[in-house]
């Protein structure tokens, strides 16, 4: 048992030197954003077209797959390793986080029998690198031939070799703290990572440029048409000669912006977790452990550019023409080959009939930018103001009142010692929303129509910037949870309604992506409440979320970047 030594009074208010809050993961956030949007600006493509088929599907399921194994693993190993930790110590794993921060410990050892019970197999890491490299086998047109390329046979062997290094390897230097094994397999699992990266974009512009083939105006009329549209042909000609003579700079950017982001996410998370860096380098837990890191949104964030990388195909198209023409063919079939992408005859496709896979668009307008960037920065936006929250960081409004007034001073939030004082006011979230709304303004073709269900879609995003920036945020930081839960019944149904709206964009296909994205951030606030230091636990108790509760693996902050995902993609269709 450890010998310690308790540095803070009872009540928890222990004073724990306050360092500025994280912001490298924001800012890499914003890079990505910065990086993809000025390369879809200047290469000739505006427009990404998901390919929904048996490459696609195959490695969406492989990145869920992952994603859930690899948090139920890495949670168990935070919360049970941390706990053996404690037990053996002889402290109440209860306690607040700032309580043991200020503990001073003896020596601890876990017990190995314990130490290796906390350390699971990450069976559902390995299956999901394995699922997503058997897409690279299959075609980029969605079609089911296995016939891959050189490039696409050396990501799947290096899918396999990831998945092993960072996987039983990984653990063991992890658990038994072998500094230089660690250092050897996170060098091997970076190159793995950028090569990866390399073999996905010359896998997808081998197979874009693999392709040529003649179709017949007369012969071949739907599919004359169609290529005219997408603009392949010379409309003097009698026929037309599909080749693709696009740039691929945006798959490029794409395939290496995801490895980056996801490299970047293990290093925040492993920085914030309680099992992580801090147990390496001391074999001490983090007693401070951070729910509000940018770790898990950019763990997202990096697999849906990735994603977009290895299963679209970049596009130049005349945006009114798109509008106006094959308005009807948005989920519906792209002509593609059996055996190589845009020949011109039908094939027999079990996941989509006769006519080619199904795609999705993904505009690169201004439409789609500002969406992005309205509602993906309410990810960063909510978490300056909830890790200053959850760090205890001194609330502008106090006040002396019993029970307390609420909005005493509303315009402000903290104090500002983390991100300042502006970041950590409602104001930078009302400006996020109020960016979302305005963003349907903008049409395909980057000019601005507003009708009433533009200007209806604004004021509903104000009315969520106020209500969940202001009215729900001011009861957090009083602490009255009957206020906070009245101010939360609106901020559901305007969210609801919200996503009806979007949702009936292009003929109400939109609300297959506005529906569950709304339904997914509503769920991860609701979840990472009950995760963060000073969430629900505190309006209740008035006191810091004891340690044991306090889960930096949340599925909270996941479902939040999956939810705004979605339903910005929503937002971008006309």
């Amino acid at each position: 048992m450890a010998d310690t030594t308790n540095k803070v009074a009872p009540e928890g208010g222990a004073e724990i030197p306050k360092q500025k809050g994280p912001f490298l993961g924001v800012v890499w956030f914003t890079l990505t954003f910065i990086i993809f949007g000025v390369v879809s600006a200047v290469d000739d493509f505006n427009v990404l077209n998901v390919m929904i088929g048996f490459r696609s599907c195959i490695a969406l399921a492989g990145y869920l797959i992952m994603q859930v194994g690899l948090w139920q693993a890495e949670n168990k190993w935070d919360e049970e390793g941390s706990a053996a930790w404690l037990a053996a110590a002889g402290q109440d794993a209860g306690a607040a986080p700032e309580t043991l921060e200020m503990t001073t410990f003896g020596e601890v050892t876990i017990p190995d029998d314990q130490l290796k019970a906390s350390f699971p197999i990450p069976w559902g890491f390995l299956i999901g690198w394995w699922v997503w490299g058997i897409s690279y086998l299959f075609p980029l047109d969605g079609t089911y031939d296995v016939d891959p390329s050189p490039f696409g046979v050396v990501a799947l062997i290096i899918c396999l070799f990831i998945s092993f290094v960072a996987s039983v390897p990984m653990s063991d230097a992890v658990m038994y703290r072998k500094d230089k094994k660690k250092k050897m397999l996170s060098l091997m699992f970076l190159l793995g990572w950028i090569s990866l990266g390399i073999m996905s974009s010359l896998d997808v512009v081998y197979q874009l440029h693999g392709y040529k083939t003649t179709i017949d105006s007369d012969s071949d009329t739907d599919l004359y048409a169609f290529f005219q549209i997408f603009g392949y042909s010379d409309s003097n000609s009698d026929s037309l000669t599909v080749d693709y003579t696009l740039g691929t700079a945006g798959v490029w950017v794409l395939c290496m912006l995801g490895p980056v982001t996801i490299i970047l996410s293990q290093k925040i998370l492993f920085g914030a977790r309680k099992m992580g860096t801090a147990w390496e380098g001391s074999g001490v837990p983090n007693f401070h452990p951070i729910v509000y890191n940018m770790g898990g949104p950019l763990f997202v964030w990096g697999w849906f550019l990735f994603l977009l990388g290895v299963a679209s195909i970049p596009n130049l198209i005349d945006l009114d023409s798109y509008d106006d023409k094959i308005k009807h063919s948005f989920f519906s079939s792209m002509p593609m080959n059996n055996n190589t992408i845009g020949a011109a005859i039908e094939y027999d496709n079990p996941l989509t009939g006769n006519n080619g896979p199904y795609y999705i668009p993904l505009f690169c307008n201004w439409r789609t930018m500002l969406a992005f960037l309205g509602g993906c920065a309410m990810v960063p936006v909510v978490g300056f103001l909830d890790f200053s929250h959850d760090e205890d960081g001194p609330w502008c409004g106090e006040n002396m009142e019993t029970p307390k007034a609420v909005f005493k001073k509303w315009w402000l939030g903290t104090d500002g010692t983390y991100f300042g004082l502006f970041l950590e006011s409602p104001w930078p979230f009302v400006m996020a929303w109020s960016l979302f709304g305005f963003s349907s303004f903008f049409k395909l073709d980057n000019d601005i129509g507003v009708g009433w269900q533009e200007a209806a879609i604004l004021v509903n995003c104000i009315l969520q910037g106020v209500d969940a920036g202001i009215l729900i945020q001011q009861n957090l930081y009083a602490g009255n949870m009957a206020g906070k839960q009245r101010f939360s019944l609106p901020f559901v149904l305007l969210f609801v309604l919200l996503a009806i709206n979007i949702g009936s964009h292009w003929e109400w296909r939109a609300i297959a992506f506005s529906l569950p994205g709304a339904i997914l951030i509503i769920l991860g606030q609701k979840t990472v409440f009950g995760a963060r230091k000073r969430g629900d636990y505190t309006m209740v108790h008035q006191a810091a979320n004891p340690y044991n509760t306090v889960y930096v693996y949340t599925w909270g902050e996941v479902f939040f970047m999956m939810g705004w995902i979605l339903i910005c993609w929503g937002m971008s269709f006309p």
